[in-house]
């Protein structure tokens, strides 16, 4: 863990920046109608990445933790505090790029970025929901490297439920998913410095 640096993950984000472009261009404004039949289970998994509940949830789980003196609270703070860095920047991004979303492309024909813009209709782009799930997928795979792999393919599925729901592109998807990767990896790496400064200063 104290090894950790923003290299490997800087790669991953660039891999997820280079699809969203080729989403942009070439699948965006192409995508297929999702069967009624799906939008139950679409919409239990957007459910389940819903920025706010993680940030109760985690937040929660490391003031509980913490009141008790337990191990875990240290590891519960990173991911609240990732979660709470990619929210924040979520929303920062998605008022400054002004994105329309897709139901303003099938209603009007209106697609893509439009600068500024307070209106929901335009916060497309990147998606909340994707970016908590793939910050958190960073965050656990930081804990638990061995089941990366398992993180990040759960983060993508569960993510894909945005898409299909047609309240974000596919290219939304995968910025967030670049941008959650990012944040996630600093804010661990950032914690990690200042808990190893404040240890060496302490001996």
């Amino acid at each position: 863990m104290n090894h950790l640096n923003l290299r490997t993950p800087f790669r991953k984000a660039l891999f997820f920046v280079f699809l969203a472009l080729i989403a942009y261009f070439f699948v965006d404004p192409h995508f297929l109608a999702l069967t009624d039949g799906w939008r139950p289970l679409m919409k239990t998994f957007t459910l389940l990445i819903f920025p706010p509940l993680h940030l109760a949830l985690w937040g929660g789980l490391f003031l509980y933790m913490g009141l008790r003196k337990k191990k875990w609270s240290l590891p519960l703070f990173k991911i609240t505090m990732a979660q709470g860095m990619v929210a924040g920047c979520v929303r920062i991004i998605k008022i400054l790029v002004g994105r329309a979303r897709p139901d303003i492309f099938i209603k009007k024909g209106i697609y893509g970025f439009y600068g500024f813009n307070w209106s929901s209709h335009y916060h497309s782009f990147p998606s909340g929901h994707s970016a908590t799930a793939f910050a958190l997928a960073t965050s656990l795979s930081l804990l638990f490297p061995r089941f990366s792999l398992r993180f990040f393919t759960l983060a993508l599925l569960f993510s894909l439920s945005r898409f299909l729901l047609f309240k974000h592109y596919l290219s939304d998807i995968l910025g967030a998913a670049a941008l959650g990767v990012v944040v996630a990896s600093a804010t661990h790496l950032i914690i990690n410095k200042i808990i190893a400064r404040v240890a060496h200063k302490a001996f």
